[in-house]
């Protein structure tokens, strides 16, 4: 079984330290990175330091959030009643389009236009 229990140590390389550490017991040890490149510090604290917030960042990420704009169903300008009634007018002439004539409660039924109104 596995220990949560991050550590922090420093590499010597080049002159400088780079920060590692591991978040289990049993895990290997791992170079701290800051947009993927290895950080190399100046001192042995600065590169504990740096280990510890690396892994704050893998801990703790940064949330965010965006909003999308969203449009109202019934647009402001429209009379909702009005709305209802178009949106039912074009699903019945797709509906008669596709099928050539539409089926309410199972029973067909034909569509005649007379004077640019609708009558079932």
């Amino acid at each position: 079984m596995t220990d949560f229990l991050p550590e922090y140590r420093y590499l010597p390389w080049k002159g400088g330290y780079l920060p590692m550490f591991r978040l289990f017991t049993s895990a290997r040890w791992r170079l701290a990175r800051k947009h993927g490149e290895p950080i190399v510090c100046v001192t042995a604290s600065q590169a504990i330091a740096e280990a510890k917030e690396c892994v704050r960042r893998i801990l703790n990420p940064e949330i965010r959030a965006e909003t999308a704009n969203t449009e109202p169903a019934i647009p402001d300008f429209l009379d909702p009643g009005a709305w209802s009634r178009e949106r039912a007018e074009r699903q019945a002439e797709e509906q008669q389009e596709a099928f050539g004539t539409i089926f309410v409660r199972s029973k067909p039924v034909t569509i005649e236009y007379v004077k640019r109104r609708a009558r079932v």
